[in-house]
């Protein structure tokens, strides 16, 4: 988990910086690990599934001017990249490969549902992607190389002639600055104007998060259009795939239906928060390969949660990819140890109400078909 400055435990930092201040956390992180390199970015960016992107900085007229160019790439085009001023993003990159999902366990005390994507990004001496600001808290990772970041409170403008792409900010000098190493940590809740250059070289990781509107919620907006916040998290929420009564209550403030019941704005939420990409929506099985899965499970083995799945559940309803079914009572546990093994095994079929559950999630894409029985995969032996 992250190291906070000064020890500050969980706690503290929930109810001092979450979704209120920037914390800069020199060497929160011992190790950055798993890690992630050029060459594997660079990979992953020629894939058509994936979303990526190059930011290149034009710096030949008075001020710099940003230009995106959209992925995929060839693999010859990213080998002739000029030597500085640009920096290449790859987005969902858990959901690809599977195992940076790891990286999730440094920020415990965050509920999981609200973990939008592992954003990695390569960026060339002098990269940047300019002035911004985010409407999502995002957690920004150093990996190797050096970065320097900027972030401020006040006011800055927008800069529409800095890019035709990107909604930039101007250019600030005032505020916070910190030159940035492997194993430090750059935290920033919603709304505060950053800027990151890589002096050289350098890898970062950026857990940002899922944060719906009105509008993602409702269908409908009359006045501002604002989002779902909850400053007042507490580290108990943070139960992997849980979707507390309290976040529902704050759904309820953001969208004043003092009307409807509890249950129907959880699963309204529930349902928008595991909603997944087009593109990295999971296929799912037919009856015949749920048939095949589950017989074969009985014998022997696992089969794990798909990368690009999202799977949360509530006091009554489980959530995959979007859909919604009750959750019988029994289930509970069941549910609770698939979101924390992202697995099932064998012994988690001892009834037939829970080869239902699974045989419906299965048909929903929760789980990778292609997982022979007696992987050698394995479970984290802490769930």
């Amino acid at each position: 988990m992250l190291k906070i400055p000064g020890n500050a435990i969980v706690e503290q930092f929930l109810e001092r910086y979450w979704q209120k201040r920037a914390l800069f956390m020199p060497g929160a992180l011992d190790q950055l690990r798993p890690a992630i390199t050029r060459n594997e970015i660079g990979w992953l960016a020629t894939l058509e599934d994936v979303e990526s992107r190059i930011v290149f900085i034009d710096r030949g007229g008075a001020r710099r001017r940003y230009k995106v160019e959209d992925g995929p790439f060839d693999p010859e085009y990213l080998q002739n990249l000029p030597k500085r001023d640009w920096t290449l993003l790859v987005h969902d990159v858990e959901k690809h490969l599977p195992a940076m999902r790891a990286l999730f366990d440094h920020i415990p005390f965050i509920p999981d549902w609200r973990i939008d994507d592992l954003m990695v990004s390569f960026a060339a001496p002098g990269g940047s992607v300019g002035p911004h600001r985010d409407y999502y808290d995002v957690f920004l990772c150093q990996g190797i190389g050096r970065r320097n970041w900027r972030f401020t409170t006040d006011t800055v403008d927008e800069d529409p002639k800095a890019s035709a792409d990107l909604a930039l900010l101007r250019e600030f000098d005032d505020g916070d600055s910190h030159d940035t190493t492997e194993g430090d940590v750059l935290y920033l809740p919603p709304g505060i104007a950053h800027w990151g250059v890589a002096q050289r070289a350098c890898i970062t990781y950026s857990i940002g998060m899922r944060a719906p509107q009105i509008s993602d919620l409702s269908g409908s907006v009359e006045g501002e259009n604002r989002f779902y916040t909850d400053p007042d998290l507490l580290e108990i929420e943070a139960q992997r795939g849980y979707i507390s009564p309290a976040a529902v209550q704050r759904v309820r403030a953001l969208l004043g239906q003092a009307a409807t019941s509890d249950i129907r704005l959880a699963e309204t939420l529930g349902r928008f928060v595991t909603q997944t990409k087009d593109w990295l929506t999971p296929e799912g099985a037919d009856s015949g390969e749920t048939d095949a899965m589950l017989g074969k499970l009985q014998v022997a083995g696992a089969v794990f949660v798909h990368g690009m799945a999202r799977i949360a559940f509530d006091e009554t309803k489980l959530y995959v990819n979007g859909a919604s079914m009750t959750l019988p009572p029994e289930a509970r546990h069941l549910v609770h140890h698939i979101c924390n093994a992202r697995a099932i095994t064998r012994s988690m079929l001892m009834n037939a109400e829970h080869a239902e559950l699974l045989q419906w999630m299965l048909e929903r894409g929760a789980f990778e078909l292609a997982d022979a029985v007696g992987s050698k995969r394995q479970i984290d032996p802490k769930t």
